[in-house]
């Protein structure tokens, strides 16, 4: 700290100038630091989110486990379903399709005519998540394309397990069953799987 000197004039200025220097300091000090709170109250906060996103995704985890395998169920007997329905009405020469069911809840379904589709899925109850993958050729030459995607297993706020493929998500499982079933039973020309 400076020494300050006392004069007979303008002491009181020069010690106001000091006092004012002074407080000024501690102001910004304590203004510089409120970072170190702010810090400190937002780290808290973060703490408090990861705590609650992880309870959240361990209850969901929980629910799906739980409920999960009776989803898929249900989706593999409509599946067989529709595709009983399509082979009872479509053409003799196109309706060639095999329908295997898988381990798991999982499921293969393969169109045998050309364009020749097969969509294959099985799900993973821990990582939400039902893992599918279509293949398809147009010619006999072997020329085969494959796309990969995921349906989400999503769980509500009442514990209701959906099915999701990116921002869509499905309300009823005729829905799903369409969104996979269509790119096998009616592909389009020159179309990716």
């Amino acid at each position: 700290m400076p020494a300050v000197r006392r004069t007979k004039h303008g002491s009181g200025r020069l010690t106001a100038r000091l006092l004012t220097s002074i407080d000024q300091h501690q102001y910004c000090v304590l203004v510089a630091r409120n970072w170190i709170a702010d810090g400190l109250q937002h780290a808290r906060e973060r703490e408090e989110q990861q705590r609650l996103a992880s309870e959240r995704r361990l209850h969901q985890t929980a629910v799906i486990k739980e409920k999960g395998p009776d989803l898929l169920r249900r989706l593999v007997a409509e599946i067989g379903a529709v595709l009983e329905e399509y082979t009872r009405e479509a053409p003799v020469d196109s309706n060639e399709i095999d329908f295997e069911m898988l381990p798991r809840e999982g499921f293969c379904v393969t169109k045998a005519t050309l364009p020749r589709v097969g969509l294959e899925c099985r799900p993973d109850y821990e990582a939400h998540v039902v893992y599918c993958n279509m293949t398809r050729a147009d010619n006999h030459d072997g020329d085969t394309r494959e796309s990969v995607f995921n349906l989400d297993m999503t769980v509500d706020h009442s514990d209701r397990i959906a099915l999701r493929h990116e921002a869509r998500t499905f309300q009823t499982l005729e829905e799903v069953v369409e969104f996979l079933l269509k790119p096998v039973l009616f592909p389009q020309i020159n179309q990716d799987p």
